[in-house]
Protein backbone atom coordinates (compact mmCIF):
# COMPACT_ATOMS: atom_id res chain seq x y z
CA UNK A 1 0.00 0.00 0.00
CA UNK A 2 3.32 2.40 0.41
CA UNK A 3 3.77 2.01 -2.96
CA UNK A 4 0.84 3.94 -4.23
CA UNK A 5 0.42 6.16 -1.81
CA UNK A 6 4.21 7.29 -2.01
CA UNK A 7 3.24 7.74 -5.94
CA UNK A 8 0.17 9.82 -5.18
CA UNK A 9 1.30 11.12 -1.76
CA UNK A 10 5.25 12.11 -1.97
CA UNK A 11 4.72 15.10 -2.87
CA UNK A 12 3.62 16.66 0.16
CA UNK A 13 1.97 13.94 1.78
CA UNK A 14 3.78 14.66 4.90
CA UNK A 15 2.96 11.50 6.65
CA UNK A 16 3.60 9.67 3.56
CA UNK A 17 6.62 11.26 2.43
CA UNK A 18 7.98 11.28 6.15
CA UNK A 19 7.89 7.07 6.19
CA UNK A 20 10.19 7.18 2.77
CA UNK A 21 13.55 5.93 4.71
CA UNK A 22 16.68 5.64 1.71
CA UNK A 23 18.91 2.72 2.49
CA UNK A 24 22.75 3.47 1.85
CA UNK A 25 24.50 1.40 -0.35
CA UNK A 26 24.08 0.42 -3.98
CA UNK A 27 21.24 1.02 -6.07
CA UNK A 28 18.32 -1.16 -5.45
CA UNK A 29 14.86 -1.13 -7.26
CA UNK A 30 11.80 -2.82 -5.29
CA UNK A 31 9.81 -5.17 -7.31
CA UNK A 32 6.57 -3.15 -9.17
CA UNK A 33 3.78 -3.06 -6.97
CA UNK A 34 0.63 -3.31 -8.19
CA UNK A 35 -1.89 -0.22 -7.09
CA UNK A 36 -5.24 -0.80 -5.51
CA UNK A 37 -8.23 -1.35 -8.51
CA UNK A 38 -10.70 -1.12 -6.10
CA UNK A 39 -12.30 3.12 -5.79
CA UNK A 40 -10.56 4.28 -2.52
CA UNK A 41 -11.20 7.34 -0.67
CA UNK A 42 -8.10 9.50 -0.18
CA UNK A 43 -7.86 9.80 3.39
CA UNK A 44 -5.33 11.08 4.82
CA UNK A 45 -4.04 12.29 8.28
CA UNK A 46 -5.10 15.87 7.35
CA UNK A 47 -9.03 15.69 6.82
CA UNK A 48 -10.57 16.10 3.76
CA UNK A 49 -8.56 16.61 1.51
CA UNK A 50 -10.38 19.59 -0.72
CA UNK A 51 -11.71 22.37 1.88
CA UNK A 52 -15.39 20.93 2.93
CA UNK A 53 -15.13 17.27 0.98
CA UNK A 54 -13.67 14.18 0.48
CA UNK A 55 -12.57 13.11 -2.82
CA UNK A 56 -12.50 9.33 -4.19
CA UNK A 57 -9.96 7.63 -6.26
CA UNK A 58 -9.05 4.89 -8.42
CA UNK A 59 -5.61 3.91 -9.83
CA UNK A 60 -4.55 2.42 -12.63
CA UNK A 61 -0.60 1.26 -13.05
CA UNK A 62 1.84 0.06 -11.45
CA UNK A 63 4.51 1.89 -9.16
CA UNK A 64 7.95 1.19 -7.46
CA UNK A 65 10.96 2.98 -5.38
CA UNK A 66 14.35 3.11 -5.73
CA UNK A 67 16.47 3.06 -2.95
CA UNK A 68 19.88 5.14 -3.35
CA UNK A 69 23.06 5.77 -1.46
CA UNK A 70 23.24 8.80 0.79
CA UNK A 71 19.45 8.33 2.60
CA UNK A 72 17.89 8.95 -1.03
CA UNK A 73 14.28 7.48 -3.11
CA UNK A 74 13.30 7.65 -6.11
CA UNK A 75 9.32 7.15 -6.79
CA UNK A 76 8.61 5.86 -10.59
CA UNK A 77 5.32 4.79 -12.11
CA UNK A 78 5.34 4.39 -15.97
CA UNK A 79 2.04 4.37 -17.27
CA UNK A 80 -0.27 5.11 -14.49
CA UNK A 81 -3.27 7.54 -13.91
CA UNK A 82 -5.42 8.58 -11.07
CA UNK A 83 -9.43 9.48 -11.63
CA UNK A 84 -10.43 11.38 -8.96
CA UNK A 85 -14.61 11.57 -8.12
CA UNK A 86 -16.25 14.27 -5.88
CA UNK A 87 -19.48 15.69 -5.99
CA UNK A 88 -20.83 14.10 -9.37
CA UNK A 89 -17.84 15.39 -11.15
CA UNK A 90 -14.78 13.58 -12.21
CA UNK A 91 -11.52 14.22 -13.66
CA UNK A 92 -8.75 11.67 -14.68
CA UNK A 93 -5.20 12.23 -14.97
CA UNK A 94 -1.40 10.71 -16.09
CA UNK A 95 0.48 10.60 -13.39
CA UNK A 96 3.60 9.28 -14.34
CA UNK A 97 6.28 11.77 -12.86
CA UNK A 98 9.24 10.85 -10.78
CA UNK A 99 9.72 12.09 -7.44
CA UNK A 100 13.24 12.42 -5.67
CA UNK A 101 13.37 12.32 -2.03
CA UNK A 102 16.73 12.94 -0.18
CA UNK A 103 17.04 12.63 3.70
CA UNK A 104 19.22 16.03 4.87
CA UNK A 105 21.60 15.86 7.80
CA UNK A 106 18.79 17.34 10.44
CA UNK A 107 16.52 14.35 9.15
CA UNK A 108 14.71 17.17 7.05
CA UNK A 109 14.18 16.28 3.27
CA UNK A 110 14.44 17.82 0.13
CA UNK A 111 12.08 16.75 -2.38
CA UNK A 112 11.71 17.51 -5.95
CA UNK A 113 8.91 15.72 -8.00
CA UNK A 114 9.30 16.23 -12.15
CA UNK A 115 6.65 15.44 -14.71
CA UNK A 116 3.22 14.39 -14.00
CA UNK A 117 2.16 14.50 -10.26
CA UNK A 118 -0.60 15.09 -7.71
CA UNK A 119 0.57 16.33 -5.26
CA UNK A 120 -1.49 16.20 -2.02
CA UNK A 121 -1.21 19.29 0.69
CA UNK A 122 -2.12 19.74 4.11
CA UNK A 123 -3.84 23.09 5.42
CA UNK A 124 -0.83 25.35 7.47
CA UNK A 125 -2.47 27.30 9.75
CA UNK A 126 -2.19 30.76 8.77
CA UNK A 127 -0.91 29.82 5.41
CA UNK A 128 -3.11 27.79 3.20
CA UNK A 129 -5.76 25.36 3.00
CA UNK A 130 -5.95 21.85 2.19
CA UNK A 131 -5.94 20.98 -1.29
CA UNK A 132 -5.16 18.27 -4.17
CA UNK A 133 -2.67 19.69 -6.86
CA UNK A 134 -1.97 18.22 -10.66
CA UNK A 135 2.12 19.39 -11.51
CA UNK A 136 3.41 19.39 -14.51
CA UNK A 137 7.01 19.95 -14.89
CA UNK A 138 9.67 20.60 -12.00
CA UNK A 139 8.53 21.45 -8.37
CA UNK A 140 10.35 21.40 -5.24
CA UNK A 141 9.20 21.51 -1.36
CA UNK A 142 10.33 20.22 2.03
CA UNK A 143 9.42 18.32 5.06
CA UNK A 144 10.81 19.01 8.31
CA UNK A 145 12.31 15.79 10.57
CA UNK A 146 9.01 15.00 12.14
CA UNK A 147 7.27 15.10 8.37
CA UNK A 148 5.87 18.26 8.68
CA UNK A 149 5.49 21.33 5.79
CA UNK A 150 8.71 22.48 5.86
CA UNK A 151 8.04 24.78 2.79
CA UNK A 152 5.33 24.53 0.38
CA UNK A 153 5.84 23.25 -3.47
CA UNK A 154 7.10 26.05 -5.84
CA UNK A 155 9.06 25.65 -9.48
CA UNK A 156 9.11 26.32 -12.42
CA UNK A 157 6.34 23.90 -13.07
CA UNK A 158 2.59 24.35 -13.97
CA UNK A 159 -0.35 23.64 -11.28
CA UNK A 160 -3.84 22.88 -11.11
CA UNK A 161 -6.68 23.45 -8.22
CA UNK A 162 -7.86 19.66 -8.86
CA UNK A 163 -10.71 20.56 -5.55
CA UNK A 164 -11.79 24.06 -7.68
CA UNK A 165 -12.35 21.37 -10.39
CA UNK A 166 -14.27 19.17 -8.48
CA UNK A 167 -16.02 21.30 -5.89
CA UNK A 168 -20.07 21.89 -5.98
Amino acid sequence: MRNWLTRIAIPITIAATATLAGVAGPAAAAPSTPNPTDPFSLQDVFGNDCPGFNVTAQLTGKSKEISHGNEGVISISPGMTITLTANGKTVKYLITGTTHAQTLPDGSKEVVSVGENLLIVPAVDGQHAEGLFYTTGNVNYALTPTGGEGRLFSGPGQVVDVCALLAP
